[in-house]
């Protein structure tokens, strides 16, 4: 089996986890039909020079990605935390200095060497939600300004995913590489987004656009479709709008002939019209052959699918409303690793 062949055919639809996530947990995400855990990792290299390499840095890894093998689904590696980057809510040193770049590419050429012939890993996702645009204010920040302002200096996400593919392919000429867009991976990016040269290359877009409505209170009551985003006033939100907002993600798709992969999308689950929310979403992403993977496996009670829509109701179920859509989509899965044993 080709590992990129899935990823053209958007056949790869899961979940995110972390390497605590058990047999058990991943067992179940299997069970309903899934066929992806896209695991969020922490660095491998000391966050400050001489940057070296933690002591037991791939037990974690390695430990996770044979957690997936038994329990028969396949695996991304993402990097939320790397050098000069400890908190990516706040941490921007890795964009304000090159030798940031350096152990980054260092830390990735590390990864390969180890990970590579890992029939389990379909995928080596380069950073979680890189986002230099935050470096810059007013004007400077437009889209129309940032990317030349940034071109050729620590801020050029561009040059820096360009070398990390390049030292990847030294080690491992095989495995899938995925580039998130900057600006926290929102579609808009893609506009200025450069395409590496690699032909096993997928790309990385995350949707939780507008946080207005997805990231809202139980009390907000704001409904979908309809709801009306303040930074759009008069605007109601629909499945039309849905796939404006997405555009940039498939005109990127359609321009260089690549992957696409919805690496994170959810929605506060007491939202009204949570579940079309997701619908209208998924729906999109099958039309496009879009690979995904919902936030997040039994981790942030606010979106997690197995509880219902009652805020107050924070128990695990069975049988959910959220449960039975995404259970409807994960049965189009058809293709799966071998289980361990």
């Amino acid at each position: 089996m080709d590992r990129f062949e899935l990823w053209k055919a958007g056949a790869l639809r899961g979940a995110n986890a972390f390497a605590h996530h058990t047999v058990e947990d991943l067992s179940a995400l299997r069970g309903w039909g899934a066929n992806l855990v896209s695991y969020g990792v922490f660095s491998v290299l000391e966050f400050e020079e001489p940057f070296a390499l933690r002591t037991d840095a791939f037990a974690d890894i390695e430990g996770a990605l044979e957690r997936a093998r038994q329990a028969g689904l396949f695996a991304t590696i993402n990097y939320r935390t790397i050098p000069g980057r400890e908190d990516f809510n706040r941490d921007l040193r890795h964009f304000q200095d090159f030798r940031y770049h350096d152990a980054f590419v260092r830390m990735w050429r590390e990864t390969a060497r180890r990970l590579r012939g890992n029939e389990v890993v379909v995928g080596y996702d380069l950073m979680c939600e890189p986002h230099p645009e935050d470096l810059f204010s007013g004007a400077d920040r437009s889209p129309a300004v940032f990317p030349e302002k940034a071109r050729g200096t620590p801020a050029d996400w561009n040059l820096l995913a360009r070398r990390a593919v390049e030292a990847i392919r030294e080690e491992d000429e095989d495995t899938p590489i995925i580039v998130n867009s900057t600006g926290w991976a929102y579609p808009s990016t893609f506009d200025y987004l450069e395409a590496v040269d690699d032909p096993r290359t997928v790309y990385s877009v995350h949707f939780y656009q507008p946080h207005y409505y997805t990231h809202q209170k139980p009390s907000d009551g704001r409904a979908y479709p309809g709801f009306v985003d303040p930074a759009e006033p008069g605007r109601a939100w629909d499945s039309a709008v849905v796939e404006e907002k997405l555009q940039p993600v498939r005109r990127f798709q359609e321009r260089h002939g690549v992957p696409i992969f919805v690496g994170e999308f959810g929605c506060a689950r007491y939202a009204p019209g949570a579940r079309e929310w997701m619908r209208d979403q998924m729906d999109l992403y099958e039309r496009w052959s879009w690979s995904w993977a919902y936030w997040d496996l039994r981790g942030w009670e606010v979106m997690d699918i197995e509880m219902t829509p009652d805020p107050q109701d924070k128990t695990r179920h069975a049988d959910t409303p959220m449960l039975r859509l995404f259970k409807g989509y994960f049965g189009r899965n058809t293709a799966f690793p071998a289980r361990a044993g």
